[in-house]
Parts: structure tokens; C-alpha cells; sequence
């Protein structure tokens, strides 16, 4: 499956007439959040697939009932995207009181929620996730040195309970060719490598 995974910044190449040459092939969009919500609208309108988001600190807050038409969100829940199950979680790390920030014992409580549902999933014989979005990334996988973009320490423990193969994030901005757009995790069962998307980027899972 070739995903387009977007976040953070509007690239003018996806926003434009050459999008669909641009993404041929695509078979799903994943957003990761912090991007205006028009944005996702016109991707999702003229690509003509499925996209699929989690979202950011700078985005509106759920509660609002304010969402991107046509698109389906990750949050907290297992999402089955063409064969390939999918977990995703809102927000960034709580630093300023804005909507869809978290501390890291809220976070602790939101991956414990999933967890359980992955777990009762894997009592009816369903498969578990085998690629997790988010906004912010895993403590120590991606993150950056100030407060508001240091990982979420519950994310690498939940790379260790469910050993995914990929886990997406955005939040940290890309400045450079100098820094690293991925890492990998080793894990008891292989390796999950972790993508920043910071602007667009194609995988393939």
C-alpha cells in the first residue's frame, strides 16, 4: 500500500493541478495534524481517495464539532485501511492550555485505552495495528530538546507492547537536509521505524 502522509505545512505541489500526477498511485492519505482543514477538503477531493487524520495542537478543538468534511478520523480507535490496520492518537504534549494538548499521564491513559481495545480486538481474532499516526512523536524517537515538541513517553512503550512496523508523527519541524526525517526502534520481534511527514512524504506499508 503507497501512502501520502502529510503534516504541518502546506506543500503547493498537493494544492494545485499537478496533484494527481503528483500522487498517482496513492492508495490512502494520512494526516498528522496541524494543517488547515480546506487543505485536507481539497486533497481528499480531487485525489479521490481516503484520507485519514489525527490532530495537532494548532488545530480546533473536538469538542467543537468542527472537522474536515469527508475525512475520517484515527483517534483513539482501530482503523482498517485497505488490509492495513491503523491506531492513531490527537494532540501534543501540554504546554500552553490550547485544545488537543496532553500531559503525559493523560497520554499514559489515552494509549491504556487503546490497548485494551486492541486487546478485546485480539479475543474476537481481529488483527492488531500495525501502523500508528500521530501528531507528536515517541519520547527519544524524533522529538526535539524544548518542551513543547519532547515526545510523549507513553509512545515508546506502546511501540514495545504492539511492535508496529511503522509509527508516523509530524509536529517537529524540518529545517534542513541535516535532520533525520526517520529512526528505527528495535523491538523484541524486528524493528518499527518511526517517519516525521513534516510537509508530505510517500510511504510504503
Amino acid at each position: 500500500m503507497r501512502l501520502l502522509c502529510i503534516s504541518d505545512r502546506e506543500d503547493s505541489v498537493l494544492y494545485g493541478p499537478t496533484l494527481n500526477s503528483y500522487a498517482a498511485g496513492v492508495d490512502a492519505v494520512i494526516s498528522c495534524g496541524d494543517l488547515p482543514f480546506d487543505y485536507l477538503e481539497y486533497i481528499v477531493t480531487f485525489l479521490g481517495v481516503p484520507l485519514y487524520y489525527v490532530l495537532g495542537n494548532h488545530d480546533p478543538d473536538p469538542e467543537s464539532g468542527e472537522r474536515p468534511g469527508g475525512c475520517i478520523p484515527l483517534d483513539g480507535r482501530v482503523t482498517d485501511i485497505g488490509g492495513v490496520f491503523v491506531a492513531g492518537f490527537d494532540g501534543s504534549r501540554f504546554y500552553s492550555g490550547g485544545p488537543n494538548q496532553f500531559t503525559d499521564a493523560q497520554m499514559r491513559l489515552r494509549t491504556a485505552g487503546l490497548s485494551a481495545r486492541v486487546f478485546l480486538r485480539s479475543l474476537l481474532g481481529r488483527p492488531k495495528p500495525t501502523v500508528f499516526v500521530s501528531h507528536a512523536p515517541p519520547l527519544g524517537l524524533g522529538d526535539a530538546e524544548d518542551h513543547a515538541h519532547i515526545g510523549f513517553e507513553a509512545f515508546p512503550r506502546a511501540i514495545e507492547r504492539h511492535e508496529p512496523v511503522l509509527w508516523l508523527h509530524g509536529h517537529v519541524h524540518l529545517y534542513g537536509a541535516r535532520q533525520t526525517r526517520s529512526v528505527e526502534h528495535r523491538t523484541r520481534s524486528g524493528l518499527t521505524r518511526v517517519v516525521n511527514v513534516f510537509g508530505h512524504h510517500f510511504v510504503e506499508v
